[in-house]
């Protein structure tokens, strides 16, 4: 028994970021590892079934991806870089936004550039996160030579577009979304 608990001491000095009675950090549950000062990458997908928004029908949102970044440092820069798709339009708009972490709920709150807007995330468990967009952020097209041209009339979020609970996937479902070329 003193062997073990030995050994759970000593596994827990060498692993920062896992917590005491083997709760794991957030960083940890939202990078499936321990970042650390280098950088990490995370992808999260949730693709709406026609049952669930037969059931939502104020909800726009088809289909979410979300690339979450922290880049290598002693003082960590998060970003997220979002895709998503809206009822009767075809193709995915995109917004993107610089986060920093909030000490207090470990949630990484995320701002849209130019005051577009700002959005929220957090870990839910090891496997998903939740995307909070407590107002609508600006979107744009990027398939548009004009990042700021106007949308079409259904790329907007709906009422019922506020909480997004999405399911880790493998990082190479984020390549329309990753704008890092060493990525």
């Amino acid at each position: 028994m003193r062997i073990l608990l030995a050994s759970m001491v000593a596994l827990a000095t060498v692993l920062p970021g896992v917590a005491h009675a083997g709760n794991t950090s957030d960083l940890v549950k939202l990078f499936g590892r321990d970042p650390g000062t280098g950088s990490a990458h995370a992808c999260f997908v949730r693709r709406y079934t026609k049952a669930h928004l037969a059931s939502h029908p104020h909800q726009n949102v088809t289909a979410m991806l979300a690339y979450v970044s922290k880049q290598d440092g002693a003082d960590p820069y998060y970003s997220v870089n979002l895709e998503v798709n809206f009822r009767q339009l075809k193709k995915p708009f995109q917004v993107s936004g610089s986060c920093s972490e909030n000490a207090e709920t470990g949630a990484l709150g995320c701002g849209v550039e130019c005051d577009g807007g700002s959005l929220s995330l957090r870990v839910k468990n090891e496997q998903s996160v939740l995307i909070d967009i407590p107002e609508s952020v600006r979107l744009f097209d990027p398939s548009a030579s004009d990042e700021f041209a106007d949308l079409p009339k259904g790329a907007r979020f709906g009422s019922d577009d506020r909480l997004f609970r999405l399911d880790r996937t493998q990082l190479s479902d984020c390549v329309d979304v990753i704008y890092d070329d060493e990525v």
